[in-house]
């Protein structure tokens, strides 16, 4: 285990005691299962994730939030498996006014299994925010490290905005615009991300939720757009068990100049509210992650796609 990811476990572990004067808490975990077709040669793929989202509301107006999500991908030709996690923590201080600052610090980490060693990335940077009851937005910038380290000279910077509309109690939607540019002697490469998604609550535990996102790379000449369609259910409309499965349809188009690669997913999840969260909609969605996207593109990408 990396010192970096020792840090995150210590700071959770260091603010668990607040959890005692805090006004409000709640949060969700996800797991899921994903089975994947893809076109050409490459065999088809099967994904488990766990997603955990969870936020701690201080009685001085500090906001403490988590998030982390963990994916595993089995390619069903070979022996080797891909997994990707990442953990972020964030700490804001809501005015009376509606503005909010903050920070966050990100960690994600992709281990490519006997193909190459591991890629570890590190984000943190600050936030500047304004929300409603019915509306939020918020910038941010900061900058990426990376194990390997990039080479001398090279700066990975990111920043991008989020927004977010309550249109009814029923329906909310939002989306995002992140870039990393990552510069240095040998050139710049600009890698961008948007995306747009909602969900909505037709009553008598139904729900459905809906996202679209697109990851530019730049001088690579590779793009990636993510679409994905789902239906939920939440199980307490027939039992006393507090927790919500969704089914979803998705599907990633790669392409670069003379190729193109299709991955259509169908993915079950079960998804348990904690706390006052109220909300049990997906985590792992294609919608959840157009509306809640990571502090940099690259993430956001992974993020969207499994």
């Amino acid at each position: 285990m990396s010192m970096k990811l020792n840090m995150i476990i210590g700071a959770v572990i260091a603010s668990i005691p607040v959890v005692s004067s805090a006004q409000d808490a709640g949060g969700a975990i996800t797991l899921g299962y994903g089975a994947s077709s893809v076109s050409g040669a490459t065999g088809d793929l099967s994904t488990l994730s766990l997603d955990g989202v969870g936020n701690i509301a201080l009685n001085n107006n500090f906001n403490i939030g988590f998030y982390g999500s963990l994916v595993n991908v089995d390619e069903d030709r070979t022996s080797n498996d891909v997994s990707a996690s990442d953990f972020g923590l964030t700490l804001n201080y809501q005015f009376v006014n509606g503005v909010v600052l903050g920070g966050y610090f990100d960690y994600a980490t992709l281990d490519l299994g006997t193909f190459t060693a591991d890629i570890d990335a590190t984000s943190y940077g600050g936030t500047l925010a304004y929300v409603t009851d019915t509306f939020g937005a918020e910038a941010f910038l900061g900058a990426t490290e990376t194990s390997p380290s990039l080479p001398s000279g090279v700066d990975w910077v990111d920043y991008g905005l989020n927004l977010r509309y309550v249109i009814s109690p029923q329906a909310r939607i939002g989306g995002h615009a992140v870039r990393s540019d990552i510069s240095g002697p040998g050139g710049d490469i600009e890698i961008s991300s948007y995306g747009i998604g909602g969900d909505y609550g037709f009553g008598a535990g139904w729900s459905a939720f809906g996202g679209l996102s697109f990851v530019d790379l730049g001088n690579a000449n590779v793009d990636a757009t993510t679409f994905g369609v789902g239906v939920g259910y939440d199980l307490k409309q027939i039992s006393s068990v507090p927790a919500a499965v969704s089914l979803e349809l998705s599907r990633t188009d790669l392409s670069q100049p003379g190729a193109s690669a299709d991955v259509d997913t169908i993915r079950l999840s079960v998804t348990l509210p904690l706390g006052n969260r109220q909300n049990a909609n997906p985590l792992n969605s294609v919608s959840r992650s157009a509306m809640s996207p990571r502090h940099n593109a690259v993430s956001t990408l992974l993020d969207s796609a499994f």
